[in-house]
């Protein structure tokens, strides 16, 4: 089953790279970089292999910590990364999920950052060899444990994300969830901005011991347990990682045992209800009507569209993570709370480069009712705004007070609107112009459609370069702002209101024109 699988996950590869350059080119960009990543891997290994042992296990958990995390979150945020074999392609086949599970996750393995990890888990036996063959052979088998535990935990969160976005009341749930998880960032940020970069380093090796006896981190502190005599910490730890991995083989083979039988899907699972969106009996359609029919239907989308919850997801978690940095780090001119409602407005603003994509075969409503563009624009618009300004807002109001820079609000704020402004002000447009195939109603937010790749790089790109040289001027101010006259902050306030009110107000008129010339052209890509 192994070997079958395999085969057929590289003869689906062969055949995607044949058809889509695009994907040769991000296969050879990607093999670069981990080939250029190598001498660094094996470098920090060998200068650990120096350093006492506390410094060694606290390294080694915290790198094993942060793949972990990374091997569970990333692939649910890049969905569509890699559809080539799921469980629900072999539903029509019978086939047993015992053994199709463990094939499953070896033809996983088989991708640039599944090998690269497998390197860095590898790298890590250098550190150990100097303590003996017996610490050695303990740091292989850790090695092994640790990255089979990254592979499984990529299969588990997908699974698990696609099934928990399957249903209305899940998607509720999820939203909770997120909603608290955001919160909860808060003291985080609190926390780790008063304690500093030293402060938190000394914090390491306990945190570290920590992890020590968790799936982040057991794998990683056996070889140092047994470096240090206690054999009998390694010998449990060791037992420990692999039971970790028994017990991610066996959530994952219940997984693909639920998909085989019972694939989610989201169609037909919301409540039927009248549609008051055109105003029917109302007279005449005017552009604000339509306008706000457009908006109404982007909120519903907002509110229980799993495509546009993981979008979201994937859009607001690296703002975050970049707060979060900035905040250990803590840079002298700027803190990651003062930068949190900047970071979260562009990427919000910018993540709707492909909205109407996200319509799919429904756009052809509003080409054959004649809609206007600019309504169709100007309501998608509305809807996001209805939620992300309020939010954009307490974000700058609430890092202000964590970074206590009151004098800085109105330049954080400003620097966000004129971000939000000028991200979706292009988005309006390139969403016209640079539509690519984006997961359809009804279908799993993390599948996607042959030939995504490459139009979603450019699209990407160009989207990305024309925000930033828009929002220079703001940019500029809010730098000065915070390096040399904190007095600029209501100039910087107001170029970034007034000036991403008048990009956005662009990127509606002139995306409306667009679309009122190309909606048929787009409808086709679209179908």
């Amino acid at each position: 089953m192994v070997a079958t699988v395999v085969r057929l996950r590289l003869l689906l590869l062969r055949n995607m790279m044949s058809r889509e350059i695009w994907r040769v080119i991000l296969f050879g960009l990607g093999a670069l970089w981990a080939v250029s990543m190598l001498p660094a891997v094996l470098g920090g290994a060998r200068w650990l292999s120096g350093q006492e042992t506390t410094v060694q296990s606290s390294s080694l958990v915290v790198v094993g910590a942060v793949l972990l995390v990374g091997w569970f979150v990333l692939p649910v945020l890049m969905f569509g990364a890699d559809e080539t074999v799921t469980p629900r392609k072999f539903a029509t086949l019978g086939l047993d999920p015992r053994r199709l599970a463990p094939a499953l996750v070896v033809a996983a393995s088989m991708s640039i950052p599944a090998v690269f990890t497998g390197f860095v888990c590898l790298a890590s036996v250098i550190v150990w060899r100097g303590y003996g063959l017996a610490t050695t052979v303990v740091a292989l088998a850790a090695a092994l444990a640790a990255f089979a535990t990254c592979v499984l935990a990529a299969r588990v969160s997908t699974a698990l994300a696609t099934r928990l976005l399957s249903s209305r009341r899940a998607r509720e749930l999820a939203g909770v969830a997120a909603v608290v998880a955001v919160i909860a960032v808060v003291p985080l940020l609190i926390g780790l901005g008063s304690l500093g970069l030293e402060g938190t380093l000394e914090r390491v090796p306990r945190v570290a011991a920590v992890l020590s006896y968790t799936p982040f981190g057991a794998a990683w502190g056996a070889p140092a347990a047994a470096a240090q005599g206690a054999w009998s910490a390694a010998i449990g730890q060791l037992l420990l990682a692999w039971g970790f991995v028994g017990l991610g083989l066996l959530v994952w083979t219940r997984q693909v045992d639920r998909l085989l039988v019972d694939p989610p899907s989201t169609v037909g699972a919301s409540r039927r209800r009248a549609d008051a969106f055109l105003g029917a009996g109302s007279g005449p359609t005017t552009t604000a009507h339509a306008t706000l029919a457009v908006a109404r239907r982007s909120l519903r989308y907002w509110l229980g569209d799993p495509r546009y919850l993981a979008s979201l997801a994937s859009t607001l978690l690296m703002p975050l993570l970049i707060a979060l940095l900035l905040s250990v780090v803590g840079l002298e001119a700027v803190s990651g709370g003062v930068l949190l409602a900047p970071l979260v407005a562009g990427a919000v603003g910018w993540g709707r480069h492909n909205d109407t994509a996200f319509d799919g075969t429904a756009f052809w409503m509003h080409v054959s009712a004649g809609l206007p563009g600019i309504a169709d624009r100007a309501g998608r618009v509305l809807a996001l705004a209805a939620w992300a300004l309020p939010l954009v807002v307490g974000l700058a109001v609430g890092g202000a007070w964590l970074a206590d820079r009151w004098d800085l609000l109105g330049a954080s704020l400003g620097l966000a609107l004129g971000l939000f402004g000028a991200g979706l002000g292009v988005a309006m447009v390139s969403s016209v112009l640079l539509p690519y195939p984006a997961p359809r109603a009804g279908e799993s937010p993390f599948s996607t459609e042959t030939g995504a790749v490459g139009a979603s790089l450019v699209a990407q790109l160009l989207s990305t370069a024309v925000t930033g040289v828009l929002a220079v001027p703001v940019t500029v101010l809010f730098w000065l702002t915070v390096t040399r006259s904190p007095g600029l902050a209501g100039v910087t306030l107001a170029v970034g209101l007034l000036g991403g009110a008048v990009v956005l107000a662009a990127g509606i008129v002139l995306g409306g024109r667009l679309l009122d010339a190309r909606g048929a052209q787009l409808l086709a890509r679209l179908h």
